[in-house]
């Protein structure tokens, strides 16, 4: 049975998650958002992947207050990166997928077209960066063994 935990399921993107649910029967959902678990929290989102059996993980959690990113420049990192590398690790630990789900803050906003996953990164905030750093950070876990 596929159990998926989804962080930031009372956003935008995890409450949409959360109307598909009823179209997945067969899967478990663990719907979480900051009050009950703290992405931040090596140690807090390690056990709760452990204690649930978590098979795959949607991280739909992020600092996403752009524009005062730029002010809180620690916090946004500490979720929008460095708590996507730590979940990268768990997720490599304990043989879990993981989807996270980036921005096109990514980008510098310069293309006249959509942006894809290949296009080169170039973002021109913080709140773009540490989501970039984030992807970075998972990139690079993908590759270690």
């Amino acid at each position: 049975m596929c159990r998926i935990l989804v962080t930031g399921s009372n956003g935008q993107l995890g409450s949409e998650i959360r109307v598909l649910e009823k179209n997945y029967p067969d899967y478990v959902f663990f719907f979480t958002d900051a009050t009950t678990l703290d992405i931040t929290d090596k140690l807090a989102v390690e056990n709760f992947v452990t204690n649930n059996k978590i098979s795959s993980i949607i991280n739909c959690a992020a600092y996403t207050a752009v524009d005062k990113a730029e002010s809180e420049v620690e916090l946004a990192d500490k979720i929008n990166h460095l708590a996507v590398k730590a979940m990268a690790k768990i997720a490599k630990k304990h043989h879990c997928k993981l989807i996270h789900i980036s921005t096109d803050y990514v980008f510098d906003g310069t293309s006249y077209k959509p942006y894809a996953e290949t296009d080169i990164p170039n973002p021109q905030s913080v709140y773009g960066k540490t989501k970039l750093d984030g992807e970075l950070a998972m990139r690079k876990m993908k590759l270690e063994n």
